[in-house]
């Protein structure tokens, strides 16, 4: 139970302090926004879940994240308190996309 509970707050501390690194460190063309991080059962490995808007600079975008996971890593390294920060994969994250997508639908 502790293990899970440690897994969950390092997963916050991840999210917050990654989303304030690219808000930090972005050029404002797109909004980069870190949706979910999920651990390993090791805990030495996560996946970073990303929504980008506009849609049409995602590519760019998370061209962007993956040249900047190193420079993260050092920031978190710096910020939460872990015995070691995981290696990370990061994935798009659709899902407003599709709730958008959805609502227009229903709409009709």
């Amino acid at each position: 139970m502790a293990i899970r509970n440690h897994n969950e707050k390092l997963e916050q501390a991840i999210i917050r302090e990654s989303a304030m690194f690219f808000e930090r460190e972005g050029n404002r063309t797109a909004l980069i926004t870190v949706t979910n991080v999920v651990l390993t059962k090791r805990g030495n490995g996560a996946t970073l879940f990303v929504s980008v808007f506009p849609a049409d600079k995602e590519k760019t975008a998370l061209d962007f994240v993956n040249r900047n996971l190193g420079e993260l890593r050092k920031v978190l390294r710096e910020k939460i308190r872990s015995r070691a920060i995981p290696s990370f994969k990061v994935i798009a994250d659709h899902g407003e996309q599709t709730r958008d997508e959805i609502n227009k639908l229903l709409k009709e």
